[in-house]
């Protein structure tokens, strides 16, 4: 709402300006006609200024009716007074819109505009109408003929007041359609041409935000860096989320003990920043790839402790899980894996969690719990990762028992299933499959000639 305020100033103010101008005159040149136009026009403003949008509109209206009466002379109260009115209910729709977000009023705004746009005839009224149209197209979700209507503002009028909000403008239109090179241009124009911009610290974290969701790690690590300067020390929670996105950048980019360093020194400094929960989930993770699973287990724990929703929690808790399995604490991997369930039954990792007290079983060499286990992954979900892996689970299980014939019925049964996959890990897994296929009809021939 801040921003959206901030670009609507800009107009009030010229506007402003020229209706007060015309008031000023009026006086001395209107009949009683005209003054009753003028009286409700300036009910009208009293009302958009106590921001009674409903109510302004209501009397801009009256005020446009009024004008149109047989013998009303408009020229001496505004030499385009339609499309002055016009223009006001816009705005006025706009500014209620911003309020109660119902997009319907961007839309009537934009039909008022349309109503004088062509036939405009003083320059600022032309002006503000192009800016004015492009910001409810904007708000309308209409991003590709927002950014047209912007440019048209701009080319036409290079030195409008709204240059700035103008450019700034196309690059959210193309920050959103998320052409963002596009959108980095036009910002990149905000920051160079206006040094004192008040959308310098939104412009250079989209710059930054940007490059992070092209997965371009260096160049955003580069980028966020520039929002931890002293030009924004006035932002913290910018800066906050600035410092984590650096570290993020750095972990993806494989520069962990780097990325370990900024979230330790992020997490020191922004305490209580909202990112802290990922800090040390990240750093949980940096850890459990190098088989660290102790500190990954305590950043994981530390993580659980500030999550805030239950989906994030059933996340940290299957890395528990694992790291308890890693580091071959498999008793404690399943209450883990069991805590997991029974807490978060509708969770997206109750397959990995149920694949984890499998493969825990198959570890302690618990082979029936193992096989029970498998094949409820395989039963309840059909497809997928964890149900290829739960298949190569029980082929290792028949293996190690030397159950050789039910090896091949599941080597069978996973190979016609999976016949048409082209997922990799698919692929591998079936890969592994087929070399214990290889091995059972070995053994069971072997034991044949026995």
């Amino acid at each position: 709402m801040h921003q959206r305020n901030r670009i609507h100033s800009r107009i009030f103010g010229i506007m402003g300006g020229i209706v007060l101008f015309v008031g000023l005159l009026a006086p001395f040149t209107m009949g009683s006609s005209e003054e009753v136009v003028q009286q409700l026009f300036q009910s009208a403003e009293d009302l958009y200024n106590q921001a009674d949008y409903e109510g302004s509109i209501a009397k801009y209206t009256e005020a446009l009716e009024a004008s149109m009466k047989e013998g009303v002379n408009t020229a001496v109260i505004d030499k385009d007074f339609t499309t002055l009115v016009h223009y006001k209910i816009a705005v006025s729709y706009s500014r209620l819109a911003d309020q109660s977000d119902n997009i319907d009023h961007y839309k009537t705004a934009i039909d008022h505009i349309e109503k004088v746009a062509l036939t405009a005839i003083v320059p600022q009224y032309q002006e503000a109408l192009i800016y004015l149209w492009a910001y409810n197209l904007y708000r309308t979700k209409q991003f590709k003929l927002a950014e047209l209507k912007f440019k048209q503002c701009i080319e036409n009028f290079p030195n409008s007041i709204f240059l700035e909000n103008a450019w700034y403008m196309i690059g959210q239109a193309n920050y959103k359609l998320q052409d963002y090179e596009d959108a980095r241009q036009a910002f990149k124009v905000v920051l160079d041409g206006f040094p004192d911009s008040g959308f310098k610290d939104k412009v250079q974290h989209l710059i930054a935000q940007s490059y992070l969701n092209e997965s371009n790690y260096e160049q955003a690590y580069r980028e966020f860096n520039k929002l931890m300067t002293e030009e924004f020390k006035d932002y913290p929670d910018l800066q906050a989320e600035a410092m984590y996105k650096a570290a993020y950048s750095l972990k993806q980019l494989g520069r962990d003990d780097e990325a370990i360093e900024r979230y330790t020194d992020f997490i020191k400094q922004f305490p209580d920043s909202p990112y802290v929960t990922a800090a040390y989930f990240d750093q949980g993770a940096i850890y459990e790839e190098r088989k660290n699973y102790q500190d990954a287990r305590v950043n994981y724990e530390l993580a659980l402790q500030g999550a805030a929703h239950w989906t994030l929690h059933a996340k940290i808790q299957s890395a528990i899980g694992r790291t308890y399995f890693g580091q071959g604490d498999y008793e404690n991997a399943i209450v883990s894996y069991n805590r997991l369930l029974e807490e978060y039954p509708d969770s997206n990792f109750i397959a990995e969690a149920r694949l984890g007290i499998a493969d825990t079983h198959f570890r302690l060499e618990n082979w029936d719990e193992a096989i029970v286990a498998y094949k409820q992954i395989i039963n309840e979900y059909k497809y997928g990762k964890y149900v290829v892996d739960a298949y190569y689970g029980l082929a290792r299980v028949y293996r190690d028992t030397s159950r050789w014939t039910l090896l091949l019925e599941v080597a069978d049964e996973v190979k016609k299933k999976y016949a048409t996959s082209d997922d990799d890990h698919v692929r591998e897994v079936l890969t592994k499959i087929t070399s214990l296929r290889d091995t059972a009809i070995k053994n069971r021939e072997r034991e044949t000639v026995d």
